[in-house]
């Protein structure tokens, strides 16, 4: 059984940078699903790849709905500031799903899930190339654990970027299953095929759906395991909770990750506070 202590996330923090970005390409993923892969000059700094920080995310920063234009802060003490009486961008939190580095510049790609008209939303929708957003951070990476005996990642369709990178980056050594939440059949995609994994799809709504079927694995969730899961909180607390019975976490952080990304009925939530029982 691995040891406890090597089932903790780790931590390395990075510079603060406000980067432009200029779309290169759009890519329909399938259902609901659209990937925009960003370009960045060769003179600015390249975005931080950390291998198994599959939560690692940038603030996406957009442009005026009404003006087209694009207000960025500079970066003062490592921290952003913009100038009184300058009106903040609408920005929002975006998992790192891949970097390709070349010496053109680097490029980014960035899984939106395109619904209803929110600001990213519609962003994402009418996106094409030439198109230019803000970039911040990321501020740091935590990485996941390498020494688990079995990985348990779930999440609905605004973690299907962690999740895809999840298939690719978990050790060889664990089994690894990853359950996806969607609402309809349209919105099962492709994800990335891996040796020793299992992917399922539950089709659905319900607050309860992850968390009823980490309850119902077999075997069930036990020492050695690490549980990972994002998605909509309330479904985030049921997963946390249901975890926890299984003795997954109950000792705080250790063998258990849960983040809320997003909450039924609230815009903008940010997915850094803590999930509400």
């Amino acid at each position: 059984m691995p040891d406890p202590v090597s089932l903790a996330r780790g931590r390395q923090l990075h510079p603060l940078h406000v980067r432009h970005a200029v779309v290169r390409e759009v890519t329909p993923l399938g259902g609901r699903m659209r990937r925009v892969t960003l370009r960045l000059g060769p003179e600015t700094p390249p975005v931080p790849w950390v291998r198994l920080a599959v939560g690692d995310h940038v603030k996406v920063a957009f442009p005026h709905p009404t003006t087209g234009e694009l207000t960025l802060p500079t970066v003062v003490d490592d921290r952003p500031h913009l100038p009184e009486g300058v009106e903040r961008p609408v920005a929002r939190d975006y998992t790192v799903r891949a970097v390709d580095d070349g010496p053109d510049g680097q490029d980014l790609a960035l899984d939106f899930v395109v619904h209803g008209s929110g600001p990213a939303s519609t962003w994402a929708r009418d996106a094409s190339p030439g198109n230019t957003v803000g970039l911040l951070g990321p501020r740091g990476s935590m990485t996941e654990p390498s020494g688990a005996a079995r990985y348990l990642c779930l999440g609905d369709e605004t973690a299907i970027p962690a999740l895809g990178r999840w298939l690719e980056e978990a050790p060889a050594t664990a089994p690894l299953e990853v359950v996806v939440q969607v609402p309809g059949p349209e919105s099962v995609i492709d994800l990335p095929a891996r040796d020793g994994a299992t992917v399922t799809w539950l089709v659905g709504t319900g607050e309860s759906d992850l968390a009823d079927h980490l309850h119902g694995l077999d075997p069930p969730p036990g020492p050695g395991d690490y549980v990972w899961a994002a998605g909509e909180a309330r479904a985030m607390v049921a997963v946390r909770r249901a975890a926890r019975e299984h003795g997954i976490g109950a000792d705080g952080e250790s063998a258990l990750h849960v983040d809320g990304y997003w909450r039924r009925g609230v815009a903008g939530r940010d997915h850094h506070a803590p999930l509400e029982d």
